[in-house]
């Protein structure tokens, strides 16, 4: 695959689960690394594919490379592969400016997002984020306190303000059959 300039797409420690990685191995993508592979982790996870940081932690567990040779195979090394190195994968002048501020060494399981940025443009911040779940807690509050007064009422067999009571028939007076 080195000789012939052929990159290689592989799961971190996933395997077995499906036909195309039943013979996968977790030393899959640091042995092909050692050989000269150009290697990326992916993942046809939603889920993992959100996690891909710590996929690449792997590499480090199962090969003991260093970190930054196993945060390329989720970020540099794809962009390779796709041939679109060029606009991102890594940060340089001129790139699309992708990128994740950690709170700590980005392939910890310790770490979190503290922002997301896609072409220069900040699309998330934690800080942000903790204030409108702040808010919206304190709306949700205002509701269920609103729904809770309103109801009040109701138990003691009054009418909420504004509210007139219902038209009450007396099943006597209806014409049956």
């Amino acid at each position: 695959m080195a000789q012939h300039g052929v990159g290689g797409p592989a799961f971190s420690d996933w395997r077995a689960y499906k036909f195309e990685v039943y013979d996968a191995i977790p030393y899959n993508g640091v042995l092909m690394h050692r050989a000269g592979v150009c290697v990326s982790f992916n993942s046809d996870s939603r889920e993992t594919a959100r996690h891909l940081n710590q996929e690449a932690a792997k590499a480090i567990k199962y090969g003991g490379i260093a970190a930054e040779e196993a945060l390329k195979f989720v970020a540099l090394n794809p962009a390779k592969q796709l041939e679109v190195d060029q606009y991102v994968g890594s940060l340089k002048p001129g790139k699309h400016a992708d990128l994740v501020v950690w709170s700590g060494p980005p392939l910890s399981n310790h770490s979190r997002c503290e922002q997301t940025w896609i072409d220069g443009r900040r699309y998330f911040d934690i800080q942000e984020d903790q204030a409108v779940r702040r808010q919206s807690h304190q709306r949700r509050g205002v509701l269920i306190q609103k729904i809770l007064n309103a109801a009040a009422p109701a138990k003691e067999g009054k009418q909420p303000e504004g509210r007139s009571a219902p038209a009450r028939t007396d099943p006597r007076s209806l014409n049956r059959p």
